[in-house]
């Protein structure tokens, strides 16, 4: 009768079991001094070898003729573990047998000397499956065990194991395989088992087996039976690599903003009986692993795919920003959960699209952080196609200083009189020639447009906040700013609000209300070079300070 490869290989000895030496080693030293522990409690991921290693802890402490702290496999103890014959050798499936009575009656057994064996051994698999009541039983004869009695307990999730178990147990914490280590035994197993097996199709389902040898072997298993000659295309069908482009369809469509697209091939894939919640769970995989070919130096390590599909992922995750594709994978895992409590799993499968089409529909940060991020790469791509202000023109005030700002006409300069200060008269010059082609441009004193930013922080924290760094220029009735971030001119172009702040602010600062406009600074060898007390007479007077020159 065919028996399984992971059944069939399963290693006998400790020197078979690879990528644990940490803990074989420390298994074999004890059994070479015969100093077993009463408890041990082996924990770690799905096929890593916690099950093979509590048999062969029962077959050694067992074991007639040990070899080097290994059982050797021949003698009746050894051969009774192997095929489950040997009556003082017991294991329970935690899963099915997880009540108070069934560990009742493991205690009123465990007082009996074994009969055959020297050691009484029960092997207790997935144990954090243990009711309360079987734990609490459990308890009482882990504090007082007899001589003649060791527990082993198999788990996947030790954190659901008490702390009064794991007191009482010798830990050992199996970790996933490397895929090298796995490779190389598939190899060996396939020149055993007289396969032929490339070593890339060894290297994918090392890679797809995520650390576990039983999942390895199983694949391996299956391959070899869809073809004795067992390359990668032969593993890529077999595990269902291929056949997934309607992934990138519906990643592509939401991309673009086609809810429809998007639409119509989940309705197309919902005609071939695929199920919501398994489409939900793939795409979240697939924005992953876009997520990983965009940040990631080496993606092929964490991408288990095919290399072309590896091509297909990077340049797909091209088209999105870091902040779009994590909003991508949250919206998708919200649905996955509200899938698990709804009857109408279409209807939110066809509201996670929506939202992956149109990030405005969806309330989250990520999507508010994805379209900030898309906003400002179209403006640096504008930027970058040599579409910018308009340079402020020296002839025309209305043509320089507005840039392409929708303003209005400046008037004659109002004074408005604030509490607590006397409003500045503007400058004769100014209100004689308002619109002069000559009329000189001047900078404001830093610290009277820092209070204009004070200013500006309570009426939009915004537009203050774009304005960090900035500095700013009068010309006659006009005040021009100085920034260098595109974020302040796109606000300046699309938002009234935006300028109507910030007229405010200048006028209950300055008690004279100016246009605004954007500053192009002229080339430096027109700008005059002026003193340092020149500049500290300036700041002067701009702020209303008298100065007698002599």
């Amino acid at each position: 009768m065919y028996q399984a490869l992971y059944r069939k290989w399963r290693p006998r000895t400790f020197e078979e079991v690879v990528g644990q030496e940490h803990i074989t080693t420390t298994l074999k030293n004890e059994m070479i001094q015969g100093k077993p522990a009463h408890a041990y409690l082996l924990m770690g991921s799905r096929g890593t070898g916690k099950t093979t290693c509590a048999k062969l802890i029962a077959k050694a402490v067992n074991c007639r003729h040990p070899v080097e702290g290994s059982p050797c496999g021949q003698c009746d103890c050894c051969r009774g573990v192997d095929n489950g014959s040997l009556v003082d050798v017991v294991e329970i499936d935690a899963a099915s047998n997880n009540g108070v009575d069934n560990i009742r009656d493991l205690r009123e057994e465990a007082v009996f000397l074994p009969n055959v064996a020297k050691y009484r051994v029960y092997i207790i698999d997935e144990a954090h499956m243990l009711s309360v009541g079987a734990v609490n039983a459990l308890l009482k004869i882990m504090e007082e065990p007899p001589e003649h009695v060791i527990f082993i307990l198999a788990t996947t999730e030790v954190h659901k194991i008490p702390a009064t178990i794991q007191s009482r147990c010798q830990r050992f914490d199996f970790k996933r395989i490397a895929p090298e280590v796995i490779r190389d035994r598939l190899l060996f197993i396939a020149g055993q088992e007289d396969m032929t097996l490339s070593e890339e199709a060894a290297e994918l389902i090392a890679r797809i087996a995520d650390g576990g040898m039983r999942d390895a072997l199983s694949l391996l298993d299956l391959c070899w039976a869809h073809d004795h000659e067992i390359t990668v295309d032969t593993v890529s069908e077999a595990a269902g690599l291929v056949g997934q482009d309607y992934l990138f369809e519906i990643a592509d469509a939401a991309a673009t903003g086609d809810f429809s697209g998007a639409m119509d091939t989940m309705e197309r894939l919902a005609g071939q009986a695929v199920e919501y919640d398994r489409l939900c769970s793939q795409l979240v995989s697939h924005y992953r692993n876009l997520l990983v070919a965009a940040t990631a130096r080496h993606p092929e390590q964490l991408i288990v795919c095919l290399p072309q599909t590896l091509e297909q992922y990077k340049k797909q995750a091209a088209g999105f920003t870091p902040a779009a594709l994590m909003d991508a994978i949250r919206t998708l895992q919200d649905t996955q959960n509200a899938m698990a409590r709804s009857t109408r799993r279409r209807a939110e499968m066809e509201l996670a699209l929506l939202k992956l089409s149109d990030r405005r529909v969806s309330p989250s940060r990520e999507a508010l952080v994805a379209r900030i991020e898309e906003l400002e790469a179209k403006l640096n791509r504008l930027l970058a196609e040599g579409i910018r202000p308009a340079p402020a023109a020296v002839q025309s005030p209305s043509a320089g200083e507005t840039a392409q700002l929708p303003q209005e006409e400046p008037a004659e300069p109002e004074q408005v009189a604030m509490p607590g200060m006397e409003p500045s008269a503007a400058p004769p010059e100014t209100a004689a020639q308002p619109k002069a082609a000559s009329t000189p441009v001047e900078p404001m004193p830093e610290e009277r447009w820092l209070q204009v930013l004070e200013r500006l922080n309570v009426i939009n924290k915004m537009l203050a906040g774009a304005l960090q760094g900035s500095h700013a220029y009068r010309r006659g009735q006009t005040v021009l700013i100085e920034c260098d971030k595109p974020i302040f001119l796109e606000m300046m172009r699309s938002n009234d609000f935006t300028r109507q702040s910030l007229k405010r602010a200048i006028a209950e600062v300055t008690g004279v209300k100016y246009g605004v406009g954007p500053y192009t600074a002229a080339p430096k060898a027109a700008v005059p070079q002026s003193s340092p007390l020149e500049d500290l007479i300036k700041q002067a007077e701009g702020m209303g300070i008298p100065v007698t020159r002599e």
